[in-house]
């Protein structure tokens, strides 16, 4: 089984199956006793942009301000929208429902493909072999059972994007 990253209005958890192994919640880390994740190492991964730090780190207070705003949003925006492609397949898709008389059952379906991820496959930092190296790597741990997980300064697990 995979692991995967799940996240369910700004809540992650780290799952495989239905075992929840991590949260960023800390209700779910007390309750089910799992493992912490750092929240801004998940938002990172789902591709969240925090627009405060962003801000600060642009920001001129000038006239143009407003302007590099709307550019800056328009790039960060770039990979969300819907190519010829996309839209030419979405077309043939309705067209098949359609001609199945299945409009109503597989739309919803078919509108959900087009939203963002809600789930990830990722993988852990670990050590390697027994935890007394210094090199690390990504591991699927929850799969492989080897390895030790590497831990941020915070205790949370530490993924990245498979």
């Amino acid at each position: 089984m995979k692991t995967i990253l799940t996240k369910v209005n700004n809540i992650y958890t780290l799952m495989k199956g239905d075992k929840m192994f991590a949260s960023s919640d800390l209700d779910f880390q007390i309750d089910y006793e799992v493992k912490k994740l750092s929240k801004e190492n998940c938002d990172e991964i789902f591709g969240v942009i925090n627009i405060i730090d962003l801000a600060e780190r642009n920001s001129k207070h000038s006239e143009e301000d407003y302007i590099e705003g709307f550019n800056k949003a328009v790039e960060l925006n770039k990979d969300k929208l819907f190519t010829e492609a996309d839209m030419i397949k979405f077309a043939d898709d309705v067209y098949k429902l359609r001609k199945e008389n299945k409009i109503f059952e597989g739309m919803p379906k078919l509108l959900q493909s087009l939203q963002q991820p809600k789930e990830i496959e990722v993988e852990i930092r670990c050590y390697i072999g027994n935890g007394d190296k210094e090199s690390d790597s990504f591991k699927d741990l929850l799969v492989t059972n080897t390895g030790i997980p590497k831990l941020d300064e915070n205790d949370c697990l530490i993924l990245k994007k498979k």
